[in-house]
């Protein structure tokens, strides 16, 4: 009876075989190691990107929807005395918008402003027209639309009455609308905002405020005394 001898792997074939099996979990570990880079990637751009749709829900409805709003000052000294609940500076921002009528004691009107505070992105509005929050007596709200912003910066659109420009050569971008100083009571064409993160990010959305178009405005249209030729 013939008997088989046991055949016993060599060195050599051991050191093949372990260098194979380091091999294939190097690539197994950085296939799973991408995989879950890119999902991270995918998360954080999923996140970025919802954030990006409430905060433009929020920005269209208030700059889209922007409107003239005149009122009369307790200090006023006349009876007609009024000025216009617009405050637009080059990093901030408050207006008057319409919105839905969800209630008539509350009516369609909202006044609200856009502010950054310790990196937070904040907008504030109320039903009812005010001086300063505090005299609003609890009718404010606030809604953090993100976090992570460094500032904001707006620009607003405004029409050369120089009439021997080109009609589509007429648009001013101002970095601030007057309104105390220069009585106007009329509003931007269209508002411009960008915000800037904290890392150096920045989105820009631009609106046409609410009833201008090319040819209409809506309100009374004062332009500025160095545009009246």
């Amino acid at each position: 009876m013939r008997l088989c001898r046991r055949r016993h792997f060599t060195l050599l074939e051991l050191a093949i075989a372990v260098v194979i099996l380091m091999g294939l979990s190097l690539a197994l570990f950085g296939y799973a190691r991408s995989v879950s880079q890119n999902w991270a990637k995918i998360l954080q751009e999923k996140n970025r990107f919802q954030e990006l749709l409430a905060l433009d829900r929020v920005i269209d409805a208030a700059l889209s929807h922007a409107v003239p709003f005149t009122w009369k000052s307790d200090q006023a000294s006349r009876e007609d005395e009024k000025f216009p609940f617009l405050v637009a500076q080059p990093n901030f921002l408050r207006l008057a918008y319409l919105h839905d009528l969800h209630d008539p004691v509350e009516g369609a009107l909202r006044f609200g402003e856009f502010r950054v505070q310790e990196e937070k992105l904040y907008f504030t509005y109320s039903d009812r027209p005010f001086y300063q929050w505090e005299d609003l007596g609890g009718r404010d709200q606030t809604v953090l639309l993100a976090e992570g912003v460094s500032h904001l910066v707006f620009s607003y659109l405004d029409w050369s009455d120089d009439q021997e420009d080109e009609w589509e050569d007429r648009w001013l971008w101002l970095e601030e609308w007057e309104t105390e100083d220069s009585q106007r009571m009329d509003l931007p064409l269209a508002i411009r905002m960008t915000v800037v993160w904290t890392n150096g990010r920045q989105e820009t959305w631009m609106r046409r405020t609410m009833g201008n178009a090319y040819r209409e405005r809506f309100g009374k249209w004062n332009p500025l005394e160095e545009d009246k030729r």
